[in-house]
């Protein structure tokens, strides 16, 4: 019988169909990136071994736990993608309650593999892979792909040997790998067959019910919400990674216009929840009362520029009055009457102190008419409807 801390693998899946996630290598430009996953190993944890100066000691306490190993062939290209990859496969696991994804817990931990070949030369094989262990955040990660690619061409440059089958460690103090061990090859491990452990083979429907039980994917979300809502891939994604956001949004947009829906919670809400470090559940600008405010955008009853002072409101303040009633409060109502209006408009251009500029436009300077619509805001407090007013302005000015 085997030992039970003794290492244990079973393979899921040798030769696995491709699978595909998407990656953004930053912010400001979107790309997807294919890749492909070659195998997945379930595993039992053995324990581990800690070595002092006049001892080794061995670690028994995770002895038995489950762990599940992903296997990605070989596609990824620079430090960006690697660590979007693991952003999307974190995010995952934690959108279908695999495990929490945190990589400082030890819930999960990634080893880098990195290999290099000429720039120029394409279809030439890479170089044997060198081994990073134990990677414990997305940050190092990135920072140890950069300093081993690195290594590894001016290895090749300055000693034309070719880079060496081994283990490395990362040092987050220093930003750079060290070597560990040399790397063996898959006979060291002595893999051999486990006799109590038959092969398990799964049927067609069994797999076909167990997909047909799983939740909406995080890359299925986001192409809903890029179709349905006509958000860009960009702003999907934003939505999908941060918890419980996408029903926040869905509920605010439904019957409203998505586009400004969109532009409020990934902006305004997501803003003021960063400022205070809090989770959208928690936020006390709840999704009906948001929608209220976005309905008051829309029958005009405020102007954007006031609505942005009465989320602040809602936000710091009034945390569960009706938006309406605040506005009513405050009186922040949008002045329509044309009559005010003409008021409003007729002050600012008959002014003595704006008098040069009057005749500046009326000769032509046409750029200065912003300046006309900025003071009608700054003498109403911005309670003035905008159209309404640049039509009655340009009607005095060229008159």
């Amino acid at each position: 019988m085997r030992p039970r801390n003794s290492s244990q693998v079973h393979f899921v899946s040798e030769h696995s169909s491709s699978s595909l996630l998407h990656a953004a290598a930053d912010a400001d430009e979107w790309v997807e990136k294919q890749v492909r996953i070659n195998r997945i190993q379930i595993e039992q944890d053995s324990g581990k071994s800690l070595h002092t100066l006049d001892a080794t000691h061995v670690d028994l306490n995770r002895a038995g736990t489950g762990l599940m190993e992903i296997v990605f062939e070989p596609d990824l290209r620079s430090a960006a993608e690697a660590g979007q990859v693991l952003r999307e496969v974190q995010h995952l696991l934690r959108h279908i309650g695999t495990c929490d994804g945190n990589m400082e817990d030890g819930s999960m931990r990634c080893d880098l593999n990195v290999s290099v070949r000429p720039k120029a030369a394409e279809e030439h094989p890479f170089g044997e892979r060198v081994e990073v262990k134990n990677m414990n955040s997305i940050r190092h990660l990135m920072r140890a792909v950069e300093f081993e690619m690195e290594r590894q061409v001016r290895h090749i440059e300055a000693t034309g040997l070719p880079i060496e089958k081994e283990t490395r460690t990362f040092d987050a103090a220093t930003g750079m790998t060290r070597r560990m061990r040399s790397k063996e090859g898959a006979k060291d491990y002595r893999f051999f067959p486990e006799p109590d452990l038959p092969p398990l083979v799964i049927s067609a429907t069994f797999v076909d019910d167990a997909k047909a039980s799983l939740p909406e994917l995080p890359d299925q979300m986001k192409a809903r919400l890029s179709r349905d809502y006509g958000l860009s891939a960009y702003e999907s994604a934003i939505l999908v990674h941060t918890p419980h956001a996408v029903a926040y949004f869905e509920e605010v947009a439904t019957g409203r216009p998505h586009r400004l829906a969109s532009n409020w919670v990934l902006n305004e809400l997501f803003s003021l929840l960063k400022a205070t470090n809090t989770d959208i559940r928690e936020s006390p600008v709840s999704p009906s009362r948001l929608g209220e405010m976005l309905d008051l955008i829309v029958e005009e009853t405020i102007s954007g520029k006031i609505a942005k002072e009465l989320i602040q409101h809602m936000y710091y303040e009034d945390t569960t009055g009706r938006p309406v009633d605040i506005v009513e409060r405050n009186g922040w109502k949008l002045i329509t009457d044309d009559e005010t209006l003409r008021a409003y408009c007729r002050n600012v251009v008959t002014n003595p102190n704006n008098a040069k500029n009057v005749a500046a436009f009326q000769s032509g300077k046409a750029q200065l008419f912003g300046y006309f619509v900025g003071q009608v805001m700054k003498d109403s407090q911005g309670r003035v409807h905008p159209e309404k007013v640049n039509a009655i302005l340009r009607a005095m000015l060229e008159a």
